[in-house]
């Protein structure tokens, strides 16, 4: 018995897939069902048509048997419809072969009363509409056949006697048809609904120990009134309150240690309604007069086509502890890192001073230039450091402003010089980092040095152009001057002098290129990437 239990509920299961709705698994399971009751009640017929020698008849419903048992093999091959269709079709031509063989006085044709229900069991109302209309009319179709055709298209001889003992069997198997599909319907319903059932009580279960077990604080709300409604274990031990239910009826905002404020409500109630959610940090206040720092998470939920707040909130105290301890430690490292600078530049700047104290014992005038030259190029590197503690990240500088006052002060340096020199500079928002910073310093230092020094010999006036240009990740700066010009490409290859020894070396330093024209002055493009 037990065997035969098993089967028929593995029979019934074959093609369901996992991830199925419920009511499609119910009219799979049911064809699947029917398929086989079809067979049981054909089987009779067999065995009295070949007792009575009705052969050909035999043969048919065997044959038609066959089309009943593939109805499981098309929901198999997950041809749900082709299975409906195959049960239907085969079940009309079954019973419209026996209704013309045996004549409208066997009344086999009441069986089309049963299988009017198939399609209304089967098929879904709403999705299935026209199916169900195709099924109707094709029996219609059937019944108007036989009728226009006096139920002879296959008529046999037969006693009568034969006709009225068909004529009862019929009539009990129609009415056992009608029993069973609504049997087997209820049946396969109520399984259907005691599994949901069970689910839907395991999955309740499922989310109130979630719930109430969660490591964050969670509340449902009321989204109209803003009172909670329901809180979790978590929140109880959260806020020291003795019981979840004390939560009841109280709004969430008593629980800042802070009133809020119009703005904070508004910003929140805004939130909610254009984007349905709401995050920020909070500070509250316990039930015991403690605080600690919360993540606050409100997400707007739907339940029986009500509106209510989802509420979480995530104690990050230790979090807020660190990252108060790291801004405190950042704190210290910049101002540290501020004082190096500070002491860097003037240490530099002491340097510089030495320097020129010694070049003031030189009687040498070659020599007291060669000592300014070389208080020019550490007056560039104390600048970067100046411009480094002065500014807000200690890490990078304002190029652009570097530029200006190196150029101040290199004008100062060469006051002596006879030409009026003026000074043309462009150069958009720029940043660079020390690594880069003090080696176009020096560039520019010794670049500008050598226009003045050089560029304007017995001319009156010139002019130096500063260009610095940063597209992507490719700076570009350009040195010109209008003077006297000449090649010193190969100078920069193979440099004679410390300036340039100097800016060959720079170059390589920063990965650059350099290229140097002599139309109508000398101008250096130096490209690299930070």
């Amino acid at each position: 018995m037990n065997f035969l239990v098993n089967s028929w509920n593995k029979l019934s299961l074959v093609g369901i897939p996992e991830d199925i709705g419920t009511s499609e698994l119910k009219r799979i399971k049911l064809t699947n069902r029917f398929g086989v009751i079809a067979v049981f009640f054909t089987l009779p017929y067999i065995f009295g048509f070949f007792y009575f020698g009705f052969n050909n008849l035999g043969y048919l419903l065997c044959l038609l048997s066959i089309f009943y048992v593939s109805t499981i093999y098309f929901n198999y091959l997950k041809l749900y419809n082709g299975a409906k269709m195959i049960l239907y079709i085969t079940v009309l031509i079954h019973q419209f072969i026996v209704a013309s063989a045996f004549g409208e006085a066997a009344e086999v044709h009441l069986m089309y009363m049963a299988l009017l229900l198939l399609p209304v069991v089967l098929c879904d109302h709403k999705k299935d509409f026209g199916w169900i209309i195709f099924y109707i009319t094709l029996t219609a179709v059937a019944i108007a056949i036989l009728y226009i055709t006096h139920f002879s298209l296959f008529a046999i001889d037969v006693p009568d006697s034969f006709i009225r003992m068909l004529n009862i069997a019929y009539k009990i198997t129609t009415l056992t048809g009608v029993v069973v599909i609504l049997l087997a319907t209820t049946a396969v319903a109520d399984r259907t609904e005691r599994v949901l059932d069970e689910d839907k009580l395991l999955l309740e279960n499922q989310l109130a120990v979630i719930f109430d077990n969660s490591f964050d604080a969670i509340f449902l709300v009321d989204a109209k009134a803003r009172k909670i409604i329901k809180a979790n274990k978590r929140a109880a031990e959260l806020f020291e309150m003795d019981d979840a239910d004390d939560f009841i009826g109280l709004m969430g905002i008593t629980f800042h240690k802070d009133v809020a404020t119009e703005e904070f409500v508004n910003n929140m109630q805004l939130s909610l309604i254009t984007k349905g959610d709401f995050e920020t940090e909070v500070l509250y206040r316990t039930k015991k007069g403690n605080k600690f720092w919360g993540a606050l998470a409100i997400r707007i939920i739907n339940i029986h086509g009500k509106p209510y707040q989802s509420v979480r909130i995530t104690d990050v105290s230790s979090q807020k502890k660190i990252e108060k301890q790291i801004q405190a430690s950042l704190h210290e490292k910049e101002i540290l890192l501020a004082e190096i600078h500070h002491r860097v530049k003037n240490n530099l700047a002491v340097i510089s001073g030495l320097l020129g104290l010694q070049a003031s014992y030189l009687e040498d005038e070659h020599a007291k230039k060669l000592f300014e030259e070389s208080r020019n190029r550490i007056h560039s590197m104390a600048l970067i450091h100046d411009k480094l503690y002065r500014h807000e990240t200690l890490s990078e500088i304002n190029f652009c402003s570097y530029i200006n006052d190196l150029v101040n002060h290199i004008k100062g340096s060469y006051i002596s010089i006879t030409t009026d020199i003026h000074f043309s500079i462009t150069c958009n928002d720029i940043f660079l980092d020390i690594k880069n910073a003090v080696p176009c310093g020096l560039i520019l230092n010794e670049l500008i040095s050598n226009s003045c020094k050089h560029a304007f010999k017995g001319k009156s006036e010139g002019e130096i152009q500063i260009v610095c240009t940063k597209m992507g990740e490719k700076f570009t700066m350009m040195v010109r001057d209008n003077g006297v010009g000449c090649d010193l490409e190969n100078s920069i290859k193979d440099p004679k002098s410390l300036g340039l020894t100097l800016v060959s070396a720079l170059i390589g330093q920063v990965s650059g290129s350099v290229k140097t024209t002599c139309d109508g002055g000398t101008a250096y493009y130096i490209s690299f990437e930070p």
